[in-house]
Formats: structure tokens, sequence, C-alpha cells
């Protein structure tokens, strides 16, 4: 039988009168995102296949064509042939090809394809990385760095720029509530995330204000099998991590309902913590201290979807609930009392997205979501021998603040030219904040339309331009224009881009107020936004061979922000406030060496970023501080035993700081390290079933030397913590 179906599908030379082309696997399962790509008079044709498995071509080719086939999970597929209405059977494998990206682009496109340079971090790559959180996946990416704070939480800075200029999405969602700056990385799950797409660089014109450094967009699974379904994961670690969520699916004919539920545990760690299989009491000594503190998170998101042949909509609503626990140290003179701290955090978000397809070059997009965040803090005074606790009579000690976002996006999309397709947007914001430290509750709106457009003038040769134009209730938005341009010669891809960033201060950065016997943090209303201008220049060579592909390239950067906005000491004051640093810049080189083969897949990725000292004008300092970076990686695969081993580096190199201190310039340092991890996965009954064992942070680094600082949350030592020593882990995760 399949050696007939071959023999039809070489030679045959009559064109059928419609040309529909269907992919599935090995069980009849239809295919999603499948990439054909063919050349057809001296023009190159690619479509990609819908949730159905299915390619329509809206043209009758009737001559032989060489046409490439090819799918990130099955085998590809190359022939000469005429296409007729057929079924293709892809068989399954784990070689590395291209994938479909949609952050920031007019269609889903092949990420070979997308002019600005990007990142997918696959649902395969998560699993073998063992990633429980983003903080997890980011610190494995180059040019990104990953802080921690263990109140806080965890950040990420892109190029050398962090806090509030990353933006971060789920499914084109902004996540709101940010402390300091920072989206914490940890309350940010991946149980139900397809891949991870990231864009460095500004994205200001198709995201807004915060889309500066660069944007990070989680895409969830939205794709599901017919019937009922259901998905399970377990996982442990041995510092004291227990983790347990499920999906269930339903699906019938156009109708989809899905529902999540999680529960993340972490007992807290100290140095000197022994281990336990299993939580256990803890006497109330100074041992109840925590260097990490314990902490509780329940997530939830139910959902419903309802496909036609043109429409999607999709219904959701999903929550999000943390606990975080600050014991405290025992009071003289006889350790029988102390103060808690306890950090409330809640997310709630609804969401409506609804896409109408006119045909198959052309649909209009809406997204309009509700996002809440909640984030109270409550000091408890403790009776260590009774275990009886009572809020503290300081007003200053407690604390709610909450934050309201409402967005809406409708954006048209055409692309019914190979040469030309545009995009024409309207985003709408609206978001305000209360609470006791927010002074007069306050409200900022932001209304925007936008435009981009891919030109393609030459075979080989594509401009993206793009323009924004925004209102914004408060402060004056100037137009945000961005060029992107790629270059095909041969097996080299040359990528440049322009852009200008703007980001306008936020309702905490304008009106705080945090004043108690530890802080005095006020908010200013004098901030002015902060604009930037974003140069790239990517050179990548790809190549393809029979049995394996090799990837290399070399990234440049340059940022200049305008009006930075910091969080510093007031002059002659012991206030600490917001203010607009003038100047800041950054600026780096990266480049990267990739083999893919059926069994092995090597990444080594080398970078130098540079951030400027803005100290420098005033005093005879260089310019910029530079700090180097590694991040590699190894995945065999034992294709017989249904097995792949990984191993994970990451180098962070020293970065030299120059800091005031009495009209003196001191030059510090904050010290290098190293982290390794090593990951076995191993699949069981149809890949329905995988296990997975390894260690995180083998060398054991838990601390590192960081320089002196007089900021707001330091203290007199001068040290920072970087992860909570060498951990064993397991997991499993099954389907039914």
């Amino acid at each position: 039988m399949k050696f007939k179906f071959l023999l039809f599908f070489l030679f045959s030379t009559y064109l059928l009168s419609s040309q529909t082309l269907k992919f599935v696997d090995s069980d009849n399962n239809a295919i999603k995102d499948v990439y054909l790509e063919f050349s057809y008079m001296n023009q190159k044709i690619k479509k990609i296949s819908d949730e159905k498995g299915i390619i329509k071509l809206n043209q009758f080719y009737n001559k032989e064509l060489f046409y490439n086939i090819s799918h990130v999970s099955y085998v590809a597929i190359s022939s000469k042939s005429v296409l007729n209405d057929t079924t293709f059977y892809l068989e399954k494998n784990n070689f590395i090809v291209d994938e479909v990206f949609v952050t920031g682009q007019i269609k889903p496109t092949i990420l070979s394809d997308v002019i600005q340079k990007s990142i997918i971090i696959s649902k395969k790559d998560i699993e073998m990385q063992a990633a429980n959180n983003l903080k997890d996946l980011l610190e494995k990416q180059l040019n990104m760095s990953v802080t921690v704070d263990n109140v806080l939480g965890s950040s990420v800075s892109i190029q050398g720029i962090s806090g509030q200029n990353v933006k971060i999405l789920i499914d084109g969602i902004p996540v709101i509530g940010r402390l300091n700056g920072n989206i914490d990385l940890t309350q940010i799950n991946l149980n139900n995330i397809e891949r991870v797409e990231i864009i460095e660089g500004p994205l200001s014109v198709d995201y807004g204000t915060d889309a500066l450094a660069g944007t990070i967009n989680l895409i969830t699974d939205k794709q599901l099998n017919d019937g009922f379904s259901s998905t399970y994961n377990l996982y442990y670690e041995t510092v004291g991590q227990y983790n347990f969520d499920f999906t269930l699916n339903f699906k019938r004919k156009g109708h989809a309902i899905n529902f999540d539920f999680g529960r993340k545990y972490f007992d807290g760690w100290s140095k000197n913590d022994e281990f336990n299989l299993f939580p256990v009491s803890q006497l109330a000594d100074t041992n109840r201290v925590n260097s990490w503190n314990p902490k509780e998170q329940y997530f939830g998101k139910v959902q419903y979807r309802y496909k036609t042949d043109n429409s999607l909509l999709r219904v959701y609503y999903d929550s999000f609930d943390e606990k975080i626990s600050n014991f405290g140290f025992p009071r003289l003179p006889y350790y029988e009392n102390a103060f808690d701290d306890y950090y409330f955090t809640k997310r709630n978000n609804v969401a409506i997205d609804y896409k109408y397809i006119f045909n198959d070059n052309k649909n209009l997009h809406l997204i309009s979501s509700y996002s809440n965040f909640n984030r109270r803090k409550n000091t408890y005074f403790k009776d260590l021998t009774t275990l009886e606790e009572v809020l503290t009579n300081n007003t200053s000690d407690q604390d709610t603040s909450l934050f309201n976002l409402i967005m809406n996006k409708l954006v048209f999309s055409s692309f019914k030219s190979n040469n030309f397709n545009y995009q024409i947007g309207f985003d709408s914001k609206f978001e305000n904040g209360e609470g006791i430290r927010i002074t007069n509750n306050k409200q900022i709106s932001d209304q925007a339309i936008y435009f981009s457009s891919k030109w393609k003038p030459l075979k080989n040769l594509s401009f993206k331009p793009a323009l924004r134009l925004s209102y914004n209730s408060m402060f004056n938005v100037p137009v945000i224009p961005s060029l992107n341009t790629m270059l095909l010669v041969n097996d080299f891809n040359i990528r440049f881009a322009y852009a200008k960033g703007f980001r306008s201060p936020s309702i905490k950065e304008l009106y705080f107020e945090f004043v108690d016997v530890n802080h005095n943090i006020l908010g200013n209303e004098d901030l002015v936004p902060e604009n930037s201008d974003n140069l790239q220049f990517n050179l990548d060579y790809s190549k393809r061979f029979s049995n394996y592909k090799i990837e290399t390239g070399i990234k440049l950067f340059h940022n200049d922000i305008r009006n930075l906005i910091t969080l510093a000491q007031s002059p002659n004051s012991s206030e600490y406030s917001y203010f607009n640093l003038g100047r800041y810049k950054t600026k780096g080189f990266s480049s990267n060496l990739s083999l893919f083969t059926q069994a092995l897949v090597i990444n080594f990725s080398y970078g130098v970023t540079g951030r400027y000292n803005d100290l420098s004008e005033e005093f005879n300092i260089v310019d910029f501080s530079f700090s180097n970076s590694v991040k590699s990686n190894i995945n065999y695969k034992l294709k017989k035993y249904y097995t792949t081993v990984s191993l994970y580096y990451n180098f962070t190199g020293k970065l030299p700081v120059f800091y005031k201190d009495e009209d003196q310039i001191i030059e510090a340092e904050k010290e290098s390290y190293q982290l390794i991890d090593l990951v076995l996965n191993k699949a069981f009954n149809n890949y329905n079933m995988n296990f997975s064992f390894g260690i995180k942070n083998l060398l054991d680094v838990q601390d590192i030397t960081n320089y002196a600082t007089n900021e707001v949350h330091s203290s007199s030592n001068s040290y920072q913590s970087v992860a909570y020593g060498r951990t064993f882990f397991t997991s499993i995760s099954f389907k039914l």
C-alpha cells in the first residue's frame, strides 16, 4: 500500500480540480504548522497547515515542482512531482527544523523568515531543561541575565537593560504587577505553555510602553484532539520543592473546554538545613529564619474554545495565588517571640480572544482583557511558645496595593500578496492603582493606532517598516517608528534593525509613598518619559545536509536610553525617590554555533555586554563596564531507549562597577559564577509518559561577592544570592 502511494506521489502529472493537501501522523491525527515550500514562476511559495492539518492552494500548479515539506517534530520530505489532492503521512522525528513564530508578526511566519532576530523555546526544550517557571528558562539564554531577590523574587535584564523595560506577555496580554519595576519570573508557571517567543530590542510599535529592552511572549497550548484527555505532572526537588498540576481537556466538533489547576510548595532553605524527604515541623528557634523564604502557590485556568471554518473564539479566566513567609529572628533576651512578615500576591485575568478569517489572506483579530493584581503585606507579632500571633498595631507594617488593567486590541491583517503584507491595529489600555501607599488613587490611559508592513521588492530582500501614533492621558508621546531589513545571500541571512523605544512612568513611580522605620521611598510626579534608540545587526549562516544541520551567527547591538528612570537617594536627604537618570547606554556582541543531528544537538554561545557608567561624564573613569557570558548545552538522544541526556552550562562573567561615596569614586566588581545542570529524560508508552531525573547547580554555587552599595534595599554585607546549592530532582508526567 505504501509502495503504491509512493508511486502515485512521485509520478502523477495530472492536476485534479482542487488542490488540497492534508498532513497526518501514523495515527491519522492532523498535524498543525506543517511547512510547505516550492518555487513557481520565479516566485517562492510558502504555506503552513491549519489546525486540521490542511493546506489549500488557491492556484492550480499543473507542472512538476520541487518542493520541501517540514515540521519541527517530523521527518522532512523533499520531492519533485505534481502537487495533487492527497494525504501525507509524516514520520515522527526529533530533528530540528524551522518553527512558526507569531509575536509581532503580520501572520504566522517560519522562524528563519522573521525579519527581527528572534528566539523560540519549544515545549520540548522546556521539558528537557526541567524548567518549572520562567526564571529557570531564561537564565540559560544568551544576552539575558537573571537576578534573584529572596523577598521580591527574580528579574531579567536583556542586553543590559532590566526592570520596567522588559515586556512579558501571555498570549499577547501583558502581565501586570511589578515590584521595584520587575515581574517576578518565579510567578510565571510553564505547566501549559506550548512555546516561548523572544524578540530582543524595542517592540514599542506593536506593544507600546515597556517593550523597550525586549519582549517575551508565552504561547499557551491550544491544540486539542477530539474527545476527553488529561495530563498530570509531578515534581520533587531535594531542596524542599513539591509541585503538582493537571490539565483536563474535552473537545467535540468545534467546541473545546480546558481546565488547569496546580500547586507549588517550597518549604524554605538555608545553608545548614538537613535533608528531609517530606516537610517536617521545625523548632521555633534561631533556625526558623530562612535564607530563601518558604513559598506556596496555587494557580488555575478555565477556558472555552469554539472554532468554525472562518472564526475562532476563545474565552478564559485564570487565577494565581501566592504566599511568601518571612519568619523573623527570635527576640532577645529569651527568644520567645518574633515578628513575622507574610506577602500575599493575587492575580486574576479574564480575556476574550476572537479571530475572524475573511479568506486565506485577510483576518481580523480582537483581544480584550481585564487584569487584576493585588499585593498584600502583613506583619504579625508571634509568641513562639504558644504559636499565637496578632497583627501589629503599626499601620506601616500592613500594606495593600491594587492594580487593574483593561486592554482592548483590534488588528486587521492582510497578506494577499507575496511581496507586500500589512497590518493595522488599534491598541487601548486603562490602568489604575489603589492602596494606602499610592497617593490619591490614580489612572493612566493610553490609546494608539499602529501600522506595520512587510515589503519584498526583490526575491531575497525584505523590509518591515512600522509606525505607532499614541495618545497618553498624562504625557506627550512621540511618533514611534521602526525599520527592519533582511537580505538572503545563499545560506547567509543578514538582518539590520532600527527601532525607537518609549516608556511612560508607571503609576508606582509617580505616586508611590512608603515611609516606615526601614523605608523612606517617595514617588516623583515630575518624572518624564524614557526615550530610546536601538540598533542591531545580525549575520547568520545555516546549512542543511542529509544527516545534520549547522547554524552559526554573530550579533551586534547598541541601546541609547534618555531619561532612564531609576530609584536613588535624594540629595542631602535620607529619602529615596524615582529620578530621570539622564542617559544610559548599552552595547555588545554575541556569537553562536549550533550542530543538529538525528541524535545530537550542541549549542555554544558567547556574549559581551557593556553597561554605561553614568559617572564617567563627571569623573575620569571608563565609559562602559563590560562583562562576558557563555551559554552552552549538549543534548544526546538514545532513540532506541526513548531517552535524552542533556547538559547545560551557564557562565556569567564579573562586572566592574563604579559608585560614588562622599565625592570619591570607588571601583568594585560583581563576582563571576558558573552553573551546570544535568538532566535525563525517559519516555514511555509512545511518549504518553515521561520521566525526568537530574542534578541542578552541579557546582553547588550559592552566593557571590557583590559590590558594596547604598541602594534602598541593600544591607552592609556584599553578597548576592544566586542559587540554593546543589539539588537533585525528579519529575513524572503522563497523559490519559
